[in-house]
């Protein structure tokens, strides 16, 4: 498995390998394989015992959702006393061998190959232009390949070369990509039941971050209701890629009932600000560095620059908005990767669904201060009364809720 945002760190390179591969030993014994995982030079290998052989894809597909891991394939390895004979030259019988048995397994009749060769081991007493032309003359003279294609092949047989031995692979999977959780400090995301917000959560865990779970819910809602909802759901979902998830939910009762009787069109922008300071005492309670939303700039009346200024100037914590430049097919795109959009599209009743339409498109800072002193004048107390009625569940590697 590689891991190429890894080799571009510096002197604490060994930190963020350190952190792979805690994450996937966690995730493997979540999963009930109690296999040898390792972590060196941008990469991460697991040995996969004897006899259980027939458990190889559940784990890929488990690692293709590691944060960190930008490819993973099932690989043959040569070990460094097999690679080399005893004139210290290559043991071109055992790669041979090993060559024509991967590609007898991936044969594709009337398909092109092409083999590319990974050089890390400089010290290897071969070039990359002799081992692909040798391995491919092997496999069109014993296998049925027929057709060489370098530029654009329908089967690519790989060879990577390291100190500690010969890796052969041909069914490389794609990874999520970034940096592994743990490495890049704790944030708090604002979950909704929609389809964007489960988006920007899983950009930060791939950047890095664990990340946390606020939720502000139309009502009153016990432990099980809360696991049971679109909103438990998706926390579940997204355990898989976050590795471990508390999801924090409180009621938007107390600020929906002292605002009502009051429309200024204003109302939606009120709330989230409401929302935002909810969070920042949340965040500050359980030492998140910033706040985290799937905010994308103009895509809705809420998320207009303005608007979202506003949101931004009535707390001090640092917001990030990872979708605020990304557009709607995209996130969608991404949705549906990751898992949450099938779950995002169910009917949920959203605090930003059930206020009133036609909000305001434009609001300033300063006004809406004044609105708020006007209209909530005991906006603290309904902060502390909403914060004493929080409820947690916790999630991991896509099971739960505990808590």
């Amino acid at each position: 498995m590689h891991a190429p945002d890894i080799t571009l760190k510096g002197k604490n390179q060994s930190d963020f390998q350190r952190a792979l591969e805690r994450n996937v030993r966690h995730i493997l014994l979540r999963a009930g394989y109690h296999w040898n995982a390792g972590a060196s030079r941008g990469r991460v290998c697991i040995i996969v015992p004897e006899k259980q052989e027939a458990e190889v894809p559940q784990v890929l597909s488990l690692m293709q959702k590691v944060a960190g891991i930008s490819s993973i394939a099932a690989t043959r390895w040569i070990p460094p006393h097999q690679m080399l004979d005893d004139n210290n030259q290559i043991n071109w019988e055992i790669l041979e061998s090993e060559i024509v048995e991967l590609a007898s397994i991936y044969f594709i009749k009337d398909a092109s190959f092409a083999v590319r060769f990974n050089r890390v081991d400089k010290s290897l007493p071969t070039t990359s232009r002799e081992m692909g032309e040798r391995l491919g003359a092997v496999i069109l003279q014993d296998t049925g390949w027929n057709k060489v294609n370098l530029k654009r092949p329908d089967r690519t047989f790989y060879i990577d070369a390291y100190p500690d031995g010969l890796y052969l692979y041909a069914n490389k999977l794609k990874g999520v990509g970034g940096l592994p959780v743990g490495s890049g400090g704790r944030v708090l995301a604002l979950l909704s039941g929609g389809i964007d917000s489960p988006v920007a959560v899983f950009s930060m865990a791939r950047r890095g971050c664990n990340v946390d779970l606020f939720h502000l819910s139309a009502s009153h809602r016990s432990w099980q209701e809360v696991a049971d909802s679109v909103i438990g759901r998706l926390a579940r979902e997204l355990s898989r890629y976050t590795i471990k998830s508390r999801l924090f939910v409180a009621p938007n009762t107390y600020f929906d009932l002292a605002l009502r009787g009051h429309p200024s069109g204003y109302e939606l922008v009120l709330f989230r600000r409401f929302l935002m300071r909810i969070a920042e005492q949340l965040a500050g309670r359980i030492k998140a560095l910033a706040l985290v939303n799937g905010d994308s700039l103009g895509q809705v009346a809420s998320q207009t620059l303005e608007n979202l200024v506003s949101t931004s100037r009535c707390i001090e914590m640092p917001l990030f908005r990872p979708l605020v430049g990304t557009n709607k097919d995209e996130i969608i795109s991404i949705a549906r990767g990751i898992g949450t959009y099938e779950i995002s599209i169910e009917p949920y009743k959203d605090c930003c669904a059930l206020i009133a339409g036609n909000p305001k498109t434009r609001s300033i800072h300063e006004d809406l201060l004044t609105l708020e002193r006007k209209l909530l004048p005991d906006y603290k107390q309904l902060i502390k009364r909403t914060m004493e009625d929080l409820t947690c569940l916790e999630f991991e590697c896509g099971s739960g809720p505990s808590g």
